[in-house]
């Protein structure tokens, strides 16, 4: 199989998943929410927003081990596989019961207090807390097969795992608040889909992989340290870029107030479809990038980014120009405006910071895949420092405006002079041409849908999802066709369409 064709079921097997996860939190947050109410809902954000953060114990491991992997595949030293996975194994089975230690110490210190937490609530948060901790446990050890899994570039497979298994849960979860068991229900319920994942994934990679590949069950030192520089300087720079873009649930209860956390968390999650319709795409740079960085191909190296950063944009340009234009009346339908209740800006500005992370990531996987993790991670620190500084400034004076509007004004500060011209550094490409042909350019072509959203949400009642639908759609499609014009040369259309001829003839039976 070719590597564009690879690329292609990688990145299709991503969008299914993308697609199921998505119908999923459509169809079950506004359940969620009715059924847990403001302060409930609000208590499990704030509990998955602590279990997120338990999440950085893995250190990095996992983007490390998929480093690691792809160097040793494209260098044909695949005998030492086994020893790389099994260490990862190992740590991450540690780390997991670290992390269950300190929910469970997490849940007897006053931190329901800090949060602002409903007295009434204080006892099921200590045990949904808990429950957190045995999900992170569990997940330590999903990941782990994970990495085996993108090493290969097997996403489809992995996928297809994680789509069954979010089904599962999505059912498990609407019977068990529907039967009553509300938040301590909804957390058993996340315990049992995070253990039913984990050994799935381990499962599918015995039956599937080489031996060479599977794990051998015990700490190789050798492999450890061919991945603990990295891992360590992946893990820091997780915590201070990942970390921050969770700490605003964190910092609302206690600069505000936790009745703000679920307006905002809803639209934290909206503005995450830029993310989502991203991932599948960004997901796929990493391993690739490593593969040409081990092969020392910078001239390959600095196509994946070009093609990758025009191709993200072509997805996540007209999704942030019907977020803009519809986010808001989207809310109102999807939820209803009694959650929802919020300055029109906090969405406008999380939107468009949400749309610049998705354009730096292609970036940032290939400084990661070259290793350059150190800089990253020093970059990164300026951010959390610009973003606090202006959280500080801003949230007594406007809010969660502020807040929003700090996060965007920190992200563009420094994804554009160190992540964009780092990138285009390695790969040897001039940054002005660059930011032209993958940014503005396509932020230009954009500009016919951004005009005729606007027009269609002040002349378009859309107050039904079928005007609603009609709409955004009509947006969209606009957005998708004006982006793909402008980001795509004529070769490059050219080529697209024999690779989907070429697609399509390979689905026709074959005759006699």
């Amino acid at each position: 199989m070719s590597v564009i064709l690879q690329r292609l079921r990688n990145i299709s097997s991503n969008y299914v998943g993308v697609v199921v996860r998505g119908l999923i939190v459509i169809l079950l947050t506004p359940f969620v929410v009715r059924e847990l109410g403001t302060s409930g809902y609000a208590v499990w954000v704030i509990s998955q927003t602590i279990g997120y953060y338990l999440g950085f114990l893995d250190i990095g491991i996992v983007d490390a081990q998929v480093q690691r992997h792809s160097v040793l595949e494209s260098r044909k030293q695949s005998g030492s596989l086994a020893k790389l996975h099994g260490t990862v194994l190992v740590f991450l089975l540690a780390a997991g019961l670290a992390a269950l230690v300190l929910a469970i110490l997490g849940s007897m210190l006053p931190s329901a207090a800090i949060f602002d937490i409903p007295p009434e609530l204080h006892d099921q948060y200590a045990w949904v807390l808990r429950l957190i901790g045995l999900v992170v446990l569990f997940s330590f050890i999903e990941s782990a097969a994970d990495g085996i899994f993108e090493g290969y570039q097997r996403y489809d497979l992995m996928n297809a795992v994680g789509i069954v298994i979010a089904v599962l849960g999505a059912i498990a979860t609407f019977m068990a608040l529907y039967l009553g068991y509300g938040l301590l229900g909804l957390a058993g319920v996340r315990v049992a889909e995070s253990a039913v994942g984990a050994a799935a994934k381990w499962f599918t990679v015995r039956r599937v992989f080489p031996a060479s590949a599977i794990p051998t069950f015990g700490f190789d030192r050798a492999s450890w340290r061919s991945i603990r520089s990295f891992s360590v300087w992946n893990s820091l720079n997780d915590i201070v870029t990942e970390g921050t873009a969770q700490l605003d649930k964190l910092l609302i209860p206690i600069l505000l107030a936790s009745a703000l956390v679920t307006p905002y968390s809803l639209i934290v999650t909206l503005a995450a479809l830029v993310f989502v319709v991203a991932e599948p795409i960004t997901e796929t740079v990493f391993p690739l990038a490593a593969s040409r960085h081990g092969k020392g191909d910078t001239v390959a190296l600095g196509v994946v980014l070009v093609r990758a950063s025009k191709l993200v944009n072509t997805v996540t340009l007209p999704t942030t120009i019907v977020l803009l234009c519809f986010g808001t009346a989207i809310l109102d339908l999807w939820i209803g405006p009694e959650y929802t209740s919020a300055d029109p800006r906090v969405l406008w500005f999380t939107v468009l910071s949400f749309f610049l992370s998705t354009y730096f990531w292609s970036a940032l996987a290939v400084l990661m895949g070259s290793g350059f993790v150190r800089q990253i991670f020093w970059a990164s620190v300026l951010e959390v420092a610009i973003v606090l500084i202006l959280i500080l400034g801003l949230v007594p004076w406007l809010g969660l405006v502020g807040l929003a509007l700090a996060g965007l004004i920190g992200n563009a500060l420094i994804g554009f002079p160190c992540f964009i011209a780092g990138a285009c550094k390695i790969t040897g490409l001039g940054l002005g041409g660059f930011l032209w042909k993958t940014f503005a350019w396509p932020v230009i072509g954009s500009l016919p849908a951004l005009f005729l959203g606007t027009w269609l949400a002040r002349t378009v009642d859309v107050q039904s999802w079928f005007s609603m639908a009609a709409s955004a759609g009509i947006t969209g499609v606009c957005g998708i066709l004006c982006v793909a014009w402008t980001t795509t040369s004529r070769w490059e259309r050219a080529r697209y369409g024999a690779i989907v001829r070429r697609l399509c003839s390979l689905q026709q039976p074959r005759v006699g």
